[in-house]
């Protein structure tokens, strides 16, 4: 019997697209019947996407904040609107499930579930707040800015889903055991175009000198939280593409916009700039390019990424007015100053770990 999946993704950004989209290939080559609902970034992504039967948009959830910093007091004090969405979101899913019968939900960054849980929709969930918790509460020291944002979003998050959610997979780059059982911890997701364009083995070994550095990219995050990082006054011993931004092109940068295809320009990186999306993070350390991260100010997962990625010896935490100062005086000394050793990670396996997860739910109920 044919299982049908209906993905329910927040397209504000694209991280949780190319995700959910990795994970879904391998779904549809085992005979699972797709269907997406989304938002904003996400609907131009699937469109015409072969292994969706059906595409269908709702409006996007939202962080609240203010000079390009997200803040947790602020997206809660926009509670009205948030409800208001909630309550289109809502009704978009109602329509579509008198339509649809699916087997199972799957849900990346969407909370509206109540339509689900009254037709007994068995929901699973692709989200790593389990992986951010427990980071998070086992470091020694967090920066205060982020803590408001940490309890009131993203610990929400995680209650969210062990509450209302069948199971979670749950993908992590360090290393260890879920802090719950609903929790399943899998490797890292990584996009299949970019598995195949870096070759059936993953690059390894040590970074290249910076000296050696001939081609930088800065992948800035699709969403309204880009940081706006100044390169038009700094003059870059190397060449650099940015990805996610307009701008006028000079001698040694060019902009490409939003790009729904970035894998080229990352095969060609020597060094990347990204903002601390998971998805970004996640294709950076499979890559193994030096990196560095520019979290959203405020934003507890974001940070809590960044710092992970500098944990395992694979980068550096930055923000947007040291990032270029950072690069320019490794590149000086011609060292990667601050580098930590690298640590093993979980692989990048996520995606057939997390389709072998849903295919098992649908199977066997867990």
């Amino acid at each position: 019997m044919q299982h049908t999946c209906l993905f329910m993704i927040n397209g504000l950004g694209m991280g949780n697209s190319t995700r959910c989209h990795a994970v879904m290939e391998r779904l549809h080559e085992a005979g699972v019947q797709i269907h997406v609902l989304t938002s904003g970034n996400g609907l131009k992504y699937f469109a015409d996407r072969p292994e969706v039967a059906s595409l269908h948009a709702m409006d996007a959830f939202f962080y609240s904040g203010k000079g390009g910093r997200v803040s947790g007091w602020r997206t809660l004090g926009s509670i009205g609107r948030l409800a208001k969405l909630e309550r289109s979101k809502r009704k978009a899913l109602e329509n579509l499930l008198r339509e649809l019968k699916p087997d199972v939900a799957i849900l990346d960054s969407e909370y509206a579930v109540s339509p689900l849980r009254r037709r007994r929709v068995p929901i699973i969930g692709i989200n790593n707040s389990e992986v951010i918790v427990t980071e998070f509460l086992n470091h020694p020291s967090n920066p205060r800015p982020i803590k408001n944002h940490f309890w009131l979003v993203e610990f929400s998050d995680y209650l969210f889903h062990r509450t209302f959610c069948n199971l979670i997979v749950s993908p992590s780059p360090r290393q260890g055991v879920s802090r719950h059982s609903k929790f399943k911890r899998i490797g890292m997701i990584v996009r299949r175009s970019v598995r195949e364009a870096a070759g059936l083995t993953p690059p390894s070994g040590p970074f290249p000198k910076p000296r050696d550095v001939k081609s930088c990219v800065f992948m800035l995050s699709g969403s309204i939280f880009a940081s706006h990082i100044d390169l038009e006054h700094f003059d870059l011993p190397f060449h650099v593409d940015v990805v996610g931004r307009e701008g006028t092109n000079t001698r040694n940068v060019t902009y490409h916009g939003r790009l729904m295809n970035n894998v080229d320009l990352l095969l060609k990186a020597d060094v990347l700039v990204i903002n601390g999306g998971f998805s970004a993070v996640s294709e950076a350390v499979f890559l193994n390019k030096p990196t560095f991260v520019v979290p959203v100010p405020g934003h507890a997962e974001q940070f809590t990424n960044a710092r992970l990625v500098g944990d395992l010896g694979y980068g550096f935490v930055a923000d947007e007015y040291n990032v270029i100062g950072m690069m320019k005086k490794m590149y000086e000394a011609n060292e990667w100053i601050g580098l930590k050793p690298k640590q093993p990670t979980m692989g990048a396996n996520g995606a057939e770990e997390a389709a072998a997860a849903i295919l098992s739910f649908l199977d066997h109920g867990r």
